[in-house]
């Protein structure tokens, strides 16, 4: 390959692990992929691991694979990683059971260098099975906990802006329903929603108005409370668009139409969200950029780096309306 491309092996070697230690022009690295590929190499992992002790596979641990949000981040790895000529593994946390400890089975077989985990997913417990082996680690929620490596979006912000949209639109009676109940998560999101109303001068509504909960057979018993109250809300931020189509359900079966009796908007984008009925107004977050900077961070880690939590921001939350929120009083 060295001699078809006109490069030493060494260029060759370092042409193919994307290392930097060896200076080449980009000419000459293309020339030496174009080989590559015209000679159809594909490099023996197997031989690898043996010589560095690392096997190029990183895995996640992601709630429920097929969960559209998640999706996007993952997108977001795996072309980090393919950018880096690394493996993704990706394993789905629900099978993962109390007592199995499945997480410091993979911990200890060597079959990763690193793990990226959605920290919702895991207890406390498995993710330290990574510590405790020195295992790479880094979880995809955030903010961070100062305990773990943590990269994700800043849901705080996030929420700010769907229940500031809302207000916008002279909604003051916005109720916060769904998302995940994990302490520092449920905090942020809290916090944004009740930071919205304060920038604004007004008086965030009481804790009755949020209602956590990943559970779609909740959403409907979650509105209904909300709906009976004798000044009842306008407005809805559904923390997590995978819940919105139970809680438009919810709004159809209580005799109620979006959004002329109820204004809603979801938390996170999904593609999908321009087929619900009425069309989805939702706040997209940069997921996949957070998938890219997750793997980078881990990969920083396993090459012996400083791995640091981040909270990516880049490009900023924005607001998709698709008409499913209104004026106040719209007539």
């Amino acid at each position: 390959m060295a001699e078809r491309a006109g490069v030493s092996a060494a260029v060759v070697s370092a042409a193919i692990s994307g290392s930097s230690t060896v200076r080449m022009s980009e000419a000459t690295r293309q020339r030496v992929l174009e080989a590559i590929r015209e000679l159809g190499y594909v490099p023996n992992h197997a031989a690898r691991s043996l010589k560095t002790s690392r096997t190029g596979i990183v895995a996640t641990i992601t709630p429920k694979i097929s969960n559209p949000v998640f999706d996007e981040a993952l997108r977001g790895v795996q072309d980090a990683a393919d950018a880096h000529r690394g493996v993704v593994l990706i394993s789905d946390s629900d099978r993962i059971s109390p007592g199995s400890n499945l997480m410091s089975r993979l911990a200890g077989t060597g079959m990763a260098d690193g793990f990226l985990v959605r920290f919702m997913a895991v207890d406390n417990e498995n993710i330290a099975a990574f510590t405790a082996r020195g295992v790479p680690c880094v979880i995809l929620n955030g903010p961070s906990d100062g305990t773990h490596v943590c990269v994700w979006v800043d849901d705080r912000q996030g929420i700010f802006l769907a229940t500031d949209h809302l207000l916008e639109l002279g909604h003051r009676r916005i109720g916060l329903i769904g998302g995940p109940p994990v302490p520092f998560t449920a905090d942020a999101r809290g916090n944004g929603y009740r930071a919205a109303f304060r920038s604004r001068g007004l008086t965030p509504p009481g804790k009755e108005w949020i209602m956590p909960g990943y559970d779609p057979h909740d959403v409907k018993t979650r509105l209904s409370s909300l709906m009976s109250k004798d000044e009842p809300p306008t407005a809805i931020v559904i923390d997590n668009i995978v819940l919105a189509r139970g809680l438009i359900a919810a709004v159809a079966d209580l005799g109620l139409r979006v959004p002329d009796d109820l204004s809603v908007i979801a938390y996170h984008d999904i593609p999908q969200a321009d087929f619900y009925r009425p069309a989805l107004s939702t706040v997209k977050m940069p997921l996949y950029e957070a998938g890219v900077r997750g793997y980078e961070t881990l990969k920083r880690i396993i090459d012996g780096g400083q791995g640091r939590s981040a909270t990516v921001r880049k490009p900023a939350p924005s607001i998709i309306d698709r008409g499913s929120t209104a004026p106040l009083g719209r007539e």
